[in-house]
């Protein structure tokens, strides 16, 4: 079992954000996972659809306990999802740890949430038999763990609670926002942290997460790179980037691998958590082993096993027989200008006019409203239609090319100084390309979406050599369908090649 705190002394930086959505990831993956809310906002019940009013008990109640106690599972765990669980916080939390609340004069109250974990995660029904751990949650002999992984959501303060979080901490995750003060930041946050874990005794590997990342602001790249190039190892490769379905998603009280499986943030999310997996020291579970595989007591009262968005009243209208049209918003062509990253002369300009024509010859998409109660459909439409008496004698255009006579346009070719990469562009949220140019890193080589030509393009400056890459859409790897050289990887499948 390992447990990871996510911790950060400045709000609004995505911590519990994070917390709830790795909590959910691990769990998704088939992880038994238990979410601890130690910030006294109680921010996670509210984020996973837990009613602040039917809270029985919450982790304030389970530390102030004796540690030879046993815990009331049924009346303070609430299961959340599968193989989700969690315990909430009340504000009556941030009580415990002032002068007069209590926590300071207990028996080592820096290791009260370590006893708390330790009591939670065992299967033995007599905790009074078992060896207080002080310090870290490490394994009692011959007893399994309940949980594969525990995620703390720390208060955005250093004080007692932090410390029992880090005290019980085997990784700490430090949520940065790309922004320049967070940046300025960053060294405090981590020396904080380390200086805290050598005050409880404890000694986890401390990290930072870059979150609300917008790849399309400059600075925003430049803060990026200078928090890896300042830091190096200790910045997670993933990146978090800002998306409205990750705070919709809250509001719905679901994860956003959840609510928006195909949304940018969901796929950040993902990466974030298997990069976790593959760094923390988790080890997976079996294939084909299920995430309630051991199994626990019943939550009748306090599990959420459906949570059905909110009812809408139907609008009033006249007769039956009248129908009622689905209101349309029209969003002019111009918002639709081509990301401000020109890859310069890369295409030629008989190219770009063959990619210009057959993106006008595609379907213009409908996107949906994504809030219940905004049925909108939202058309995107040219602009209006010049008047046809001005322009009689003008020649009807050639039809343009099918797409069959671009697909030479696709895929990877030597340019000046480099590769230039360009796929059709396609429902795909993102398009990356991973290689031995970038260090496999989908946060360096994300593609740009040109909605003028309907592609997705990226140009690599590289020397000459032979490269091995892939693409990675929407956080799935694979192959360019579009380049027909490739070599094994060594893993039991391809990558493709491509000669500079």
């Amino acid at each position: 079992m390992r447990t990871l705190a996510v911790i950060n002394q400045k709000g609004g930086c995505g911590k519990t954000t994070t917390a709830i959505n790795l909590s959910a990831g691990l769990a998704r993956r088939g992880f038994r996972t238990l979410l601890i809310d130690l910030d006294p906002q109680s921010h996670c019940a509210a984020g996973l659809g837990v009613p602040e009013e039917r809270l029985d008990l919450d982790v304030s109640d389970a530390m102030r306990s004796e540690p030879t106690m046993r815990l009331d599972r049924e009346r303070l765990i609430w299961r959340v999802g599968r193989g989700l669980d969690l315990v909430p916080s009340r504000m009556k939390l941030a009580g415990l740890e002032a002068a007069r609340g209590g926590l300071a004069d207990m028996d080592h109250p820096q290791g009260r949430l370590a006893s708390v974990i330790r009591r939670l995660a065992l299967q033995g029904e007599h905790p009074e038999d078992q060896p207080e751990v002080e310090g870290a949650c490490e394994p009692v002999p011959n007893v399994a763990p309940r949980y594969d992984a525990v995620v703390i959501d720390c208060p955005p303060s250093i004080g007692l609670l932090s410390y029992n979080a880090l005290s019980a901490a085997d990784e700490v995750v430090i949520p940065v926002e790309t922004s320049y003060f967070s940046l300025r930041g960053a060294g405090k946050q981590i020396q904080t942290a380390r200086s805290v874990a050598r005050h409880v005794g404890a000694s986890p590997r401390v990290r930072l997460l870059a979150t609300m990342f917008d790849p399309d602001l400059p600075l925003a790249r430049d803060l990026l790179d200078d928090l890896r190039d300042r830091f190096g190892a200790a910045v997670i490769p993933a990146t978090i980037r800002m998306d409205s379905e990750v705070k919709e998603a809250a509001s719905f009280g679901r994860p956003v691998e959840e609510h928006a499986p195909d949304s940018m943030g969901a796929a950040d999310y993902a990466s974030l958590t298997e990069w976790i997996i593959e760094h923390a020291g988790l080890e997976r579970p079996e294939p084909g082993t299920d995430a309630e595989g051991v199994a626990r007591p019943g939550l009748p009262d306090q599990t959420l096993e459906a949570r059905p968005l909110p009812s809408v009243p139907a609008p009033a209208i006249g007769p039956a027989t009248a129908p009622l049209p689905e209101p349309a918003l029209v969003v002019p062509r111009a918002e639709l200008a081509s990301d401000p990253l020109p890859v310069g002369a890369s295409l030629s300009r008989a190219e770009e006019m063959a990619l210009k024509a057959a993106a006008l010859t595609k379907a213009l998409p409908i996107r949906r409203s994504l809030m219940p109660h905004k049925p909108v459909a939202i058309e995107l439409t040219d602009a209006p239609a010049p008047n046809p008496a001005l322009h009689a004698a003008a020649p009807a255009p050639a039809p343009p090319p099918a797409e069959t006579d671009l697909r030479h346009l696709w895929g990877v070719r030597r340019v000046d100084g480099g590769l230039l990469f360009v796929q059709p562009a396609t429902d795909a949220r993102s398009v990356a390309v991973v290689g031995d140019f970038n260090g496999w890193d989908p946060t360096v080589g994300g593609m740009t979406r040109r909605h003028d030509l309907g592609i997705f393009e990226c140009r690599i400056p590289c020397p000459a050599g032979r490269f091995h890459y892939r693409l990675v859409v929407d956080g799935e790897w694979r192959c360019d369908p579009y380049n027909p050289e490739r070599v094994p990887n060594g893993l039991g499948g391809e990558n493709n090649l491509a000669v500079v």
